[in-house]
């Protein structure tokens, strides 16, 4: 099997904590911004069918589109950023330390 070495210079990299960032999380977010703000002028299905992947709540859709104080794509795209921070923290809580959990039980 092939070994892939790793590139810190990866913009994949900037999206988790333990990398150094190419990106804040406010330049993220002006990015994600102008991504949906194009999806819900283009392809709505698309975008919705993104946010089902995504595991984005309904009920946080509904409430940032209808928001008054923030522009709607500016809250969807800041749902999708805290929905991958929560999948990141849930991924870290139930990984770390658990490997030897289950050693002995195969």
């Amino acid at each position: 099997m092939m070994e892939i070495e790793e590139d810190a210079s990866d913009p994949l990299k900037a999206l988790i904590p333990e990398f150094d960032s190419i990106l804040d999380e406010e330049a993220l977010l002006d990015l994600f911004t102008t991504r949906v703000e194009e999806l819900i002028r283009d392809n709505l299905d698309l975008l919705l069918s993104s946010l089902y992947r995504l595991d984005v709540e309904e009920y946080k859709i509904q409430r940032a589109l209808r928001s008054s104080t923030v522009p709607a794509a500016r809250g969807i795209a800041q749902l999708i950023i805290d929905r991958q921070k929560e999948k990141i923290k849930t991924r870290k809580m139930y990984s770390s330390g658990k490997e030897d959990m289950w050693k002995g039980l195969e």
